[in-house]
């Protein structure tokens, strides 16, 4: 990107780097969207066990989007969330710094997963002056996550509505629990954006039936024991079948290896976390997706899957009632594990008729780089057209 040319500043909460490949993948994913039309540039700051500590990593992803990265140091005292706010403050003043020394004109700063970030949204606004959006993903805010609590998330999160010129939430079950706690604006439904150059349509069908699952394998969220649970009894009424787990780390990745094993779940097989090429290739080559969750946003690796025309059998939790017909998979009531059990043997006696191309054209039509990043730069255009009549 050349000094001085104007961009969209994407300020986020969560932003995929080496130590964790997938965490916020879908903002770079909207980054690289909008930067088919617009230069972005992103700001992110992030705690870190390893350093060099408070030292811009300055990275070109393509000539149009550019990410500003800091890592800070985590704080391990009594006065650790003190610390902690003050380290992720002088982070962003060393963004805002390193970011005004370009001469970038920044059109609009895009908050990205309010909390943390909306704590130094003003002094982004301070620094670059004109509007600011609001892109949500997190699921704090629904009945069944209970997380939106504790009086400083509250106080920044209601503070970033003030003037916010545009709110693009994931799910309407999202947009409708953001405005029961009183979070108002103008609010517009936004696919999570995927590459359909790496997800692309093919089918491989295995030699007998694969299922696949990708997560963070969260259980409060996935419901890993329950999906389990269900994968169990089709193996105790003698289906044969593999079972392929992508994604997860950590504690999480431990917690769902121990559930299966209680279970004595065979032919099971876990990836970790696989690169988004590895992650279409298990999609390509699989019978279905599997995900049993609790409640979800807008599941990006469901939109994925159908990108790769691979049919998705999920909750009825989420976006997901407005994405997936019949044609593209299956849908059961939350927690209904006899339903899932139900739905899913009728693969193995082939009574599925699932349409793999109308699948990908869905995505295609919402979802693509293409389309995502059209819709959001129609709003961004707008914003350029008032600010040019402005200063005319």
């Amino acid at each position: 990107m050349n000094p001085g040319n104007r961009a969209i500043l994407f300020l986020t909460s969560w932003y995929p780097v080496a130590s964790n490949p997938s965490h916020g993948i879908f903002v770079k994913n909207h980054a690289l969207a909008l930067s088919q039309f617009q230069n972005v540039i992103v700001a992110y700051a992030y705690s870190c066990d390893k350093g060099p500590y408070y030292k811009v990593e300055h990275r070109n992803v393509n000539q149009n989007l550019v990410e500003y990265i800091v890592r800070y140091p985590k704080s391990s005292s009594l006065l650790k969330a003190w610390q902690s706010f003050s380290k992720y403050k002088k982070a962003h003043r060393l963004l805002i710094s390193y970011i005004a020394q370009r001469h970038i004109d920044v059109i609009a700063v895009q908050l990205n997963i309010i909390f943390p970030a909306a704590v130094v949204l003003p002094m982004y606004k301070s620094a670059f002056l004109g509007k600011h959006t609001i892109v949500e993903h997190w699921s704090g805010y629904l009945e069944n996550d209970g997380n939106y609590k504790g009086f400083l998330l509250k106080y920044f999160t209601k503070k970033c509505f003030n003037k916010v010129a545009k709110i693009w939430h994931v799910s309407e079950a999202q947009k409708d629990a953001m405005k029961k706690h009183g979070l108002d604006g103008n609010y517009e439904l936004l696919y999570n954006a995927v590459n359909t150059k790496t997800f692309v349509l093919k089918r491989n069908e295995p030699a007998r039936v694969k299922i696949l699952h990708v997560s963070s394998l969260v259980e409060k969220e996935k419901n890993i024991s329950g999906t389990f649970r269900v994968l169990k009894t089709l193996q105790d009424n003698r289906f044969e079948f593999d079972i392929v787990i992508a994604g997860g780390e950590g504690h999480e990745l431990v917690t769902a290896k121990k559930i299966a094993e209680q279970l004595k779940l065979n032919n099971i097989s876990f990836t970790g976390n696989l690169s988004p090429e590895k992650i279409a290739e298990q999609m390509q080559n699989s019978t279905a997706l599997i995900l049993f969750s609790n409640y979800e946003g807008m599941p990006v690796v469901a939109l994925e899957a159908m990108s790769c025309g691979l049919p998705v059998f999920a909750s009825k939790v989420g976006q997901l009632p407005f994405m997936i017909k019949d044609e593209y998979g299956v849908l059961v009531d939350r927690g209904n594990e006899e339903q899932m059990l139900r739905e899913l043997k009728k693969l193995f006696f082939k009574e599925c008729n699932f349409n793999s191309a109308a699948m990908h054209d869905f995505v295609v039509k919402h979802a693509s780089y293409e389309a995502v990043g059209k819709q959001m730069n129609e709003f961004y255009k707008e914003v350029i057209a008032t600010m040019t009549n402005t200063k005319g």
